[in-house]
């Protein structure tokens, strides 16, 4: 029983997300580029600011724009930092379960995100 499922635009890494300035870390050019674009695709779904406030599952299907081979796990921090900051849920602390799996090769790539209140 998934309560939510949408998608997002295929998000960059980790490693492309966040750079570090005068000893702090800060969110790059590419991980503001890619939080505006999930709050605007969350809009034309009208997921923006649904505030969930429960605990949650969460599943990730990863569909990339290339068959370069990645680390799934590299993929889940801007996400969940754009959900949480276009106000989807409160924090990603409340998600309890996680799973994330790689998908099929799609042009431009796209997230699929289905989220279950626990």
């Amino acid at each position: 029983m998934c309560n939510y499922e949408f998608e997002l635009p295929y998000p960059p890494s980790v490693n492309a997300c966040w750079r570090v300035f005068r000893n702090r870390s800060i969110l790059s050019e590419r991980g503001r580029e890619y939080r505006a674009e999930a709050i605007k695709a969350m809009q034309s779904q009208g997921l923006y600011e649904e505030g969930v406030s429960e605990r949650l599952s969460v599943s990730l299907t990863l569909h990339p724009p290339t068959l370069r081979k990645y680390d799934i796990d590299n993929f889940c921090k801007a996400s969940f930092d754009a959900l949480s900051h276009a106000g989807f849920w409160i924090d990603d602390e409340q998600v309890d379960q996680l799973s994330v799996k790689k998908g099929e090769k799609v042009k431009g790539g796209k997230l699929v995100v289905k989220v279950t209140k626990l």
